[in-house]
C-alpha cells in the first residue's frame, strides 16, 4: 500500500510542477478585454478600431489612464479615426477638471482643433460636445442655435 501512494504522490507532484512550467501569465484587466500589451499593439500597428474602442475599457480601471491620450492621438493623426479626436479633445480637457487649475491657452487650442476635426468627420461625441460648448458658451460664444443644431446632429 505504502508504494502505491508514494507513487501516487510522486505523480502529483510531477503533473503539478510541470503545470506550472506551462502556465503563461496574461495581464487582463478588470472589465474582461483582451490583455492591454495586445490591445496596444494592434492600435500602434494596425490602427485596429475595436483594439481601440477596447483600450478605452481597459483604462478605466488602469492606474496610468492618461496613456490613452497616445493611443488616442495615434488613431486621429495616423488612421483618422473620427471617435480618437473626441477622445483626445476629452483627455486634454479633462486633466484640468476637478480643482487641476484652469487649462492654458495652447492645450486649449490643441484640445478644440481635435474637436472641430472630429465635427467635420461627423463624429456623434464630437458634434454633442461641440454643440454643448456653444450652448454654454464654453471656449466659444454663446450660440444656442447653433449648440442645439450641433447637439441634434450628434443623436442622429
Amino acid at each position: 500500500m505504502k508504494p502505491i501512494i508514494l507513487l501516487m504522490l510522486i505523480l502529483v507532484c510531477s503533473f503539478s510542477c510541470n503545470s506550472k512550467k506551462e502556465q503563461r501569465v496574461d495581464v487582463i484587466t478588470m472589465n474582461n478585454t483582451r490583455p492591454i500589451d495586445e490591445l496596444k499593439k494592434l492600435v500602434l500597428l494596425k490602427g485596429d478600431t475595436a483594439a481601440y474602442n477596447e483600450l478605452a475599457t481597459a483604462y478605466l480601471n488602469e492606474k496610468y489612464g492618461e496613456e490613452y491620450l497616445i493611443y488616442s492621438l495615434v488613431m486621429a493623426n495616423k488612421y483618422k479615426y473620427p471617435r480618437a479626436y473626441h477622445e483626445v479633445y476629452f483627455c486634454l480637457t479633462s486633466a484640468f477638471n476637478h480643482g487641476n487649475g484652469e487649462i492654458d491657452e495652447d492645450t486649449k487650442a490643441i484640445a478644440i482643433k481635435y474637436l472641430q476635426t472630429g465635427v467635420v468627420l461627423n463624429d456623434p461625441a464630437s458634434l454633442m460636445e461641440m454643440g454643448e460648448l456653444y450652448l454654454e458658451g464654453k471656449y466659444f460664444p454663446k450660440d444656442t442655435i447653433l449648440g442645439n443644431e450641433l447637439y441634434e446632429r450628434g443623436w442622429k
